[in-house]
């Protein structure tokens, strides 16, 4: 029998996140960040080996597939939107991909990073599933490649509309297609915490489709690369 207590914990962290947000100066913080340092601080304080944890918090790992899946209701409630606006979509989704392996291996090249860190960013922006099969295939540090991902999904999360804002992008579609694409199935959540519903149906589609496309291109890349 697998012991609770990572499940637990995890999920009694969350909500501390979640609490946590209705104060001012951390309301823009996703919980999983509060959540994240409260289990680092405990498995140090306690001596709790990582794996003992992972273990207990696997039931955790397995409801990530419903939770993915259930995702799929508002893009149903809105295909029509999808068929409207479908070759927009189609380029994003192929432009997104692209521009996230070439410009990660770009700049990590530029920083004279080893490559076998570089091959463990190239998925950074996949959702996480994915993006640890993808680093595996090529020989990659899966470890590695699922911090990245997570860090990305968060600070997509905290700056991504931001930073839409900036640059004067308001359109629904063009928001929901950039936090889907570039930060996943977080910056999914933060279109879902908004509570933008075509925002929501763009970023779902656009984290799978990617997760999907950047799953090909990056050993077509590396392949390339020799």
């Amino acid at each position: 029998m697998i012991n609770p207590f990572g499940f637990i914990i995890t999920i009694v962290y969350y909500k501390i996140g979640q609490f946590l947000k209705r104060f001012n100066p951390l309301k823009n913080i996703p919980p999983i960040i509060i959540a994240g340092m409260l289990l680092i601080l405990t498995l140090e304080v306690f001596d709790i080996d990582f794996n003992t944890y992972n273990e207990s918090a696997s039931y955790i790992t397995f409801m990530l597939i419903p939770a993915t899946i259930a995702l799929g209701y508002p893009i149903y409630k809105n295909i029509e939107l999808l068929k409207k606006n479908k070759r927009i979509i189609y380029c994003a989704f192929f432009v997104a991909s692209f521009v996230a392996v070439i410009s990660t291996y770009i700049v990590a090249l530029l920083c004279h990073t080893e490559f076998s860190i570089i091959e463990s960013m190239l998925p950074k922006s996949v959702t996480a599933p994915i993006a640890v099969e993808i680093s595996k295939s090529i020989g990659a540090i899966p470890e590695l490649t699922a911090c990245i991902v997570v860090l990305t999904g968060v600070f997509g999360a905290l700056f991504g509309h931001k930073l839409l804002s900036i640059f004067k992008i308001k359109n629904d579609i063009a928001i929901g297609l950039s936090m889907g694409a570039s930060c996943h199935v977080i910056g999914t959540a933060k279109c879902a915490e908004l509570n933008k519903e075509k925002q929501i149906v763009m970023a779902s589609v656009a984290f799978v489709i990617v997760g999907i496309l950047t799953a090909i291109i990056i050993p077509l890349f590396l392949y390339v690369l020799g």
